[in-house]
């Protein structure tokens, strides 16, 4: 496609060499098409540019809900890794009530259970606390699901500046201490 500033340009040089009396009305209305089309194109550059502003927000807020999931999800693993005497039923939310019950009465001082709601925690698909230390530590790398979540964290974290692809050659200890200090200025 050519440059249609060009062809009003040519046209404006038909204009004024085949009719010297209407040239100067029909150059005012090819000046209106060319200041018309220069506000379009830039309402069309500042729609672009909403369109992406729109994308990284929704970008953001699916990572937050991914958060929220993935935190609900690893309480509720480690809830039932800790109270194992409750047997999980149709719904999440009830069995992690009477877990809770459970642990308030009987005090909840079984090591395995403790060993097992640690490893729960470690294996969750959105990182925690205990996970970062150790991927920054050097004593463990992220599992695959930590790893995908660490990237998208970092995408929104970055401002969408990095690819996917840079974050991941800048390594995981990199990437675990930009979530950390992300949830220390957080807390």
């Amino acid at each position: 496609m050519s440059d249609p500033r060009a062809q009003l340009d040519a046209l404006r040089e038909a204009i004024v060499a085949a009719s010297p009396a209407q040239a100067a009305q029909w150059l005012m209305l090819v000046d209106a098409l060319d200041k018309d089309m220069a506000t379009l194109a830039a309402q069309r550059d500042r729609l672009r540019q909403d369109v992406e502003d729109a994308e990284h927000a929704r970008d953001a807020a699916n990572l937050a809900r991914m958060k929220v999931m993935g935190q609900l999800n690893t309480l509720q693993k480690t809830l039932a890794a800790a109270v194992p005497e409750v047997p999980s039923g149709k719904d999440a939310q009830s069995d992690a009530q009477r877990r809770v019950e459970w642990l308030l009465k009987n005090g909840g001082t079984d090591p395995a259970a403790a060993e097992a709601a640690k490893a729960a925690e470690m294996d969750a698909p959105m990182p925690g606390r205990a996970v970062l230390e150790a991927v920054i530590a050097g004593e463990r790398k992220f599992t695959k699901a930590q790893l995908e979540f660490s990237i998208a964290e970092a995408m929104v974290l970055t401002g969408w500046q990095m690819t996917p692809l840079e974050l991941t050659q800048k390594g995981e200890p990199w990437l675990a201490e930009l979530i950390l200090q992300n949830q220390a200025d957080l807390a």
